[in-house]
């Protein structure tokens, strides 16, 4: 009998707590619930800042294969498959192997060329 009584008690205390749950979402207070969209959302944004960075990931590594490429003065960042160039080289030559490569890199979309030729 007493087992029973306390059976009785636990439900009536998770029913209870269910109750006051579903009160606050119905209020929008203590749990909040985004739609849809804006979930949507912000996993795309995650996911295109993720596949930026492997995309700037691969083009570091291509130029870092190239010979003759001073890629250690060339800054890469990369935003929506867009490959943004900045840095500076001794040569012309060297700004065009380096363009050239990264235009060849799989998922770039665009490159946009900032890089400075500096004679030594």
């Amino acid at each position: 009998m007493k087992q029973s009584n306390l059976i009785k008690l636990v439900m009536a205390g998770a029913l209870a707590t269910i109750g006051v749950a579903a009160h606050a979402l119905d209020q929008g207070g203590i749990v909040k619930v985004a739609d849809e969209g804006s979930a949507n959302s912000m996993m795309s944004d995650a996911g295109r800042k993720i596949d930026d960075s492997a995309l700037t990931a691969k083009v570091k590594a291509a130029l870092l294969a190239k010979k003759d490429v001073p890629s250690t003065k060339v800054h890469v960042k990369t935003r929506h498959g867009v490959v943004h160039l900045t840095g500076s080289v001794p040569q012309s030559a060297q700004k065009t192997l380096i363009v050239d490569t990264v235009k060849g890199v799989e998922g770039v979309v665009d490159v946009k060329d900032d890089i400075k030729v500096m004679g030594k």
